[in-house]
């Protein structure tokens, strides 16, 4: 291995330990409850056990009407020191939002609020929803955020559609909020999340769209939706934009290491649809 290859995986295991010390197994859980609970009506919600469970509180909801996309703004009040609002992204839910994921041709990554590098491509039917979404979402986040003065921190979070709606709508969000606000740098955390661009928009995404932002995405073995993919993905140009974190779909666990992950049987084989939802041991997914 030569000297610089050696810098570059040092480099990259160095930031995956420091993103895992920044995100602790319980906020990050408590991502994936406002995940799930995006999925519900602010009504259901308040039946959820996940509600008590996080200690998040839903201010507000959202929903496109072209696309169907949705997105739940959450207060955390997990920790009287740090103001924390939460965008949560639905992921599908309907036949529309279905489509959407349909409409993975990349084409040019033009409605993204923001002059983009020549080359940049994007997932079509994200780039579509998102923007959709961000248009139902920017009046009233943008107002909270002015309620909210002592807000310290946002966070983008979601899970499949919604994880990919979390990071698209982000960059408008980075766009429309000024520079001198506490939170105009926000995280993303997703679960379960596509991949949905080339290499030019993503490096363009990291370093200058949300440069200083963290862009965390939390994936597993054993979900059928991103293992039976990937050769779609990797064939059609599509690249990662954050940094993917292994985690355990069904506890509050975090790998930095291969060997870390439990071995199973099944390990290698990802069959049950139902492990798509499961993440950190939450439930992440629709229902009725």
């Amino acid at each position: 291995m030569s000297t610089f290859a050696h810098i570059i995986i040092c480099s990259v295991v160095a930031s995956v330990v420091t993103l895992v010390a920044s995100f602790d197994t319980v906020t990050l859980q408590r991502y994936a409850h406002a995940s799930s609970l995006s999925y519900l009506s602010l009504e259901k919600m308040q039946t959820s056990e996940y509600l008590s469970l996080s200690r998040l509180e839903p201010l507000l909801q959202v929903i496109d009407p072209e696309s169907e996309s949705g997105a739940t703004i959450f207060r955390d009040n997990s920790n009287n020191d740090t103001k924390r609002l939460i965008v949560a992204c639905r992921g599908s839910a309907n036949p529309k939002n279905f489509g959407t994921n349909l409409k993975f041709k990349l084409v040019p990554a033009t409605r993204l609020s923001q002059p983009t590098p020549s080359g940049a491509m994007v997932h079509e039917g994200f780039q579509d929803a998102s923007l959709g979404l961000w248009k139902e979402l920017a009046k009233p986040l943008l107002s909270r955020i002015k309620e909210e003065e002592d807000a310290t921190e946002i966070v983008f979070t979601g899970h499949s559609l919604g994880a990919a709606n979390a990071l698209l709508t982000s960059v408008h969000y980075r766009t429309a909020i000024s520079s001198t606000s506490s939170v105009s740098r926000p995280s993303i955390v997703t679960f379960g999340g596509p991949k949905l661009c080339n290499d030019i928009l993503a490096r363009f995404i990291r370093n200058d769209a949300l440069e200083g932002s963290t862009i965390v995405h939390l994936v597993h073995d054993k979900d059928p939706v991103l293992a039976n993919n990937q050769k779609l993905w990797n064939d059609l140009g599509f690249q990662d934009v954050g940094i993917e974190l292994q985690c355990d779909p069904n506890n509050p666990a975090v790998h930095t290491a291969a060997e870390e992950k439990p071995k199973s049987f099944f390990s290698s084989f990802a069959w049950n649809i139902l492990d798509h939802c499961n993440y950190l041991g939450v439930y992440v997914g629709p229902r009725a």
